[in-house]
């Protein structure tokens, strides 16, 4: 018999990833806020991305650059590394020397021109606009996006493309009419970021089917886009994904591949005439799916579903807390 993950989707649920073994889970935590941030947290802890310290997820702490690229390796899976000869303040005996490795390799760190990724620091928001740009290719958005912010004439130079590019996606809409780009993040609002742009993270083997409005991260082999499914936001491939597959009829508003050893990123195939698709929707109810993940609708059979927590309360937020649509999962990592 087939067997079925449906998740529920809509205003009212949020979507989750499959989830792995080895996740965390809200419980283990005893500052776990009860405000706008917790579904964010939650969804966080949930997709194996926030492992917190001693028992805290410390959702009001700073944000430091060498946290930011931990989070980032761990949501696109990255696995090459840059040997950092470029830089010197990474010492090899740092937990964090392998992550920055990875984010160098992904191009997402570049340093500051003078040999130095000061992972120690804390990350400010511009600069986390310019990451999340860089890992999700984001080509320059209008700058002129950036008017309707008290504050837009404050983004340095550097990232004033980037988060053009995040603003026009509707990513981050700012606090109070103001963006404050030299402000540092806290766990908790860079957790919202992060849940407003992911939707969902694969994984393990599976077939997505139905409508999704956000991006899929995949980090498992053997993956199947079906034909019905209808993806509104980017599909990333991590790294070392083998076997990925995109049916003839699916629909994908882009793709991000980073494959490492593929000869070119997989097309979505073009639809084919209303007659020959009726002849290979009976061939293909004949096939049994070791487990299919339906976005849209609620399956009878082996239904998986988690709603919401809460939409959050922009009032009772910092100030990114305008940020915080309830669109997807998200992690956040403490060493």
């Amino acid at each position: 018999m087939k067997k079925i993950l449906s998740i529920v989707l809509g205003g009212l649920l949020a979507v989750s990833a499959v989830f792995s073994a080895s996740a965390a889970t809200v419980d283990e935590f005893s500052d776990m806020p009860n405000d706008w941030s917790t579904p964010a947290l939650t969804a966080a802890v949930e997709n194996g991305l926030l492992t917190g310290s001693d028992g805290l997820i410390l959702p009001k702490d700073n944000l430091t650059r060498a946290q930011m690229a931990t989070i980032i390796v761990r949501a696109f899976a990255a696995s090459s590394k840059d040997d950092l000869a470029g830089f010197t303040d990474v010492p090899a005996s740092k937990w964090y020397f392998e992550y920055m490795q990875k984010a160098v390799a992904m191009g997402v760190f570049t340093g500051d021109g003078s040999g130095l990724l000061t992972p120690d620091n804390n990350i400010t928001r511009e600069q986390v606009f310019t990451v999340l740009a860089r890992a999700f290719k984001l080509s320059d958005g209008d700058l002129s996006v950036l008017d309707k912010f008290a504050d837009g004439a404050d983004v340095s130079s550097w990232a004033k493309g980037y988060t053009a590019a995040l603003v026009a996606n509707g990513y981050v809409n700012g606090s109070d009419g103001r963006l404050n780009p030299k402000n540092n993040i806290t766990r908790a609002e860079f957790a919202q970021i992060m849940f407003n742009m992911i939707k969902f993270y694969v994984d393990e083997s599976t077939t997505l089917t139905g409508t999704i409005e956000g991006s899929v991260i995949v980090r498992a082999s053997d993956v199947k886009i079906a034909k019905d499914a209808n993806i509104k936001g980017n599909l990333v491939i991590c790294e070392d994904c083998k076997n990925i597959t995109i049916e003839e009829g699916a629909k994908i508003a882009n793709i991000i591949d980073n494959r490492k050893d593929v000869e070119e990123t997989p097309d979505v195939p073009e639809q084919k005439p209303e007659d020959e698709k009726k002849e290979d929707d009976k061939k293909d109810d004949k096939k049994d799916d070791d487990k299919t993940i339906i976005f849209g609708e609620q399956s009878n059979s082996d239904t998986a579903y988690r709603p919401n927590e809460g939409t959050g309360d922009e009032d009772d937020g910092p100030t990114i807390s305008d940020d915080n649509d309830n669109v997807g999962w998200s992690g956040i990592y403490k060493p």
